[in-house]
């Protein structure tokens, strides 16, 4: 499953609530349990796409970049990010560095060119959310946090709604993704309501939502175990549309009753990918605090040592599926980290090559030619992002940065 399937799925089930007329729905605490689980993906920040529905149902909120609890002791900071009209992550403690377990993000900014105002965000249930419950900005029904609700019954909400708004891409997205969070709340020892998984599946079976473009090869299903069972049931309505084994030499295979299911099988590609997602993301956090804090040898040979692992599991996981786009545009950015700049333009036109409207190629290849002084390629690929998604903060303040040179 890749970072813009998984960003593409909860884009569309915004979408199929906001389009829907059940009055009924608890919209926001569906809103949050889908950006909840998009944040167990390798994703980009996606709320920009749907913002307008995000606020509409008070998911997320607005303030005046001054509303911030620590904008008086922090004002020189704040009023500088405000200048400069960029968007920004804030921190718990703003000035500090980011780190996942003691200072993560509280909320973000950003300019609003409509209001020529600089916003301040921030989503209910989050740490900038509680921080302004507490001091009394946000009060009444928003002050009530969104309600945890079980994965799989968010699944089941979203599918009769595309069910009933015959959205067979979206049930389609769901069919692709459920099998990978099934898994994951196997491993966190979490139940798996297969009540709910059996009334989507005939909901996505009844629309002919099965997209064989999407479906894994027969051989790279697990055997055995509870993953294995499951996907013998879940894939056997598609069982005519899935790819044969592309093969030749049958490697050993796999018991997996006689393994502890939480244990990784080196089978699959998206196995590998996901190993190349977690040495690539490790890398960028050791290569940030390197140039933060600065470092030693020790220090550059562990981030040398990230890229080489991650660029062994790239390889192994092409050496399956040759034009799987994401493999090989993360393939490129280990390269791009490497400093190996051509090897990381071949691997992105490679990916370009399979999959050329994903916007996240197009960024990639932009910071590479960004980097590498190439301005003119930086802001065509740059205005390639911005074609394919408008709404992109990101490449849209770099692409007002190249264009001034």
């Amino acid at each position: 499953m890749s970072m813009y399937e998984a960003e593409s799925l909860v884009e569309l089930s915004v979408y199929a609530l906001d389009k829907s007329e059940d009055a009924e729905l608890d919209r926001r605490s569906l809103i949050y349990n889908l950006y909840q689980l998009q944040q167990q993906f390798d994703t980009g920040f996606t709320h920009f796409r749907v913002m307008d529905i995000l606020i509409k149902y008070h998911y997320v909120y607005t303030f005046p970049i001054t509303s911030h609890p620590e904008y008086a002791k922090h004002k020189p900071w704040f009023d500088r990010l405000a200048a400069e009209k960029k968007f920004s992550f804030i921190f718990l403690s703003p000035l500090e560095a980011y780190d996942t377990d003691n200072n993560p993000v509280a909320g973000y900014a950003n300019y609003d060119h409509t209001t020529q105002q600089y916003i301040l965000y921030c989503d209910a249930g989050s740490i900038l959310w509680e921080q302004m419950v507490a001091n009394g900005t946000i009060t009444g029904n928003d002050a009530i946090a969104p309600e945890e609700m079980n994965i799989f019954s968010v699944a089941h909400e979203i599918a009769e709604l595309a069910g009933e708004q015959k959205d067979i891409t979206l049930l389609g997205n769901w069919y692709q993704l459920l099998p990978y969070i099934v898994m994951m709340e196997d491993q966190e020892g979490n139940p798996i309501n297969y009540k709910a998984l059996e009334a989507i599946l005939d909901i996505i079976v009844a629309n002919d939502a099965i997209n064989a473009e999407t479906l894994p090869p027969a051989d790279e299903l697990p055997v055995g175990g509870e993953l294995g069972k499951f996907c013998q049931w879940w894939y056997a309505a598609a069982g005519d549309k899935m790819k044969p084994t592309a093969e030749e030499e049958k490697e050993e295979e796999i018991d997996l009753e006689t393994i502890p299911f939480t244990e990784q099988v080196e089978k699959s590609t998206a196995w590998y990918e996901q190993q190349v997602i977690h040495f690539l993301q490790t890398a960028n956090n050791e290569i940030a605090e390197l140039e933060e804090k600065g470092g030693d040898e020790n220090a550059q040979a562990r981030i040398y040592d990230l890229l080489q692992q991650g660029l062994t599991f790239a390889q192994k996981g092409l050496e399956l599926s040759p034009n799987e786009p994401n493999l090989l545009m993360n393939q490129g950015s280990l390269y791009m980290l490497a400093g190996l700049l051509d090897k990381a333009l071949a691997s992105y036109d490679a990916a370009l090559a399979v999959a050329p409207d994903n916007p996240n190629i197009h960024l990639n290849r932009a910071i590479l030619f960004w980097q590498n002084d190439q301005l003119p390629e930086a802001i065509k690929s740059f205005e390639k992002v911005t074609e394919l998604d408008p709404t992109n903060e990101f490449a849209l303040q770099w692409l007002e940065m190249a264009r001034k040179g």
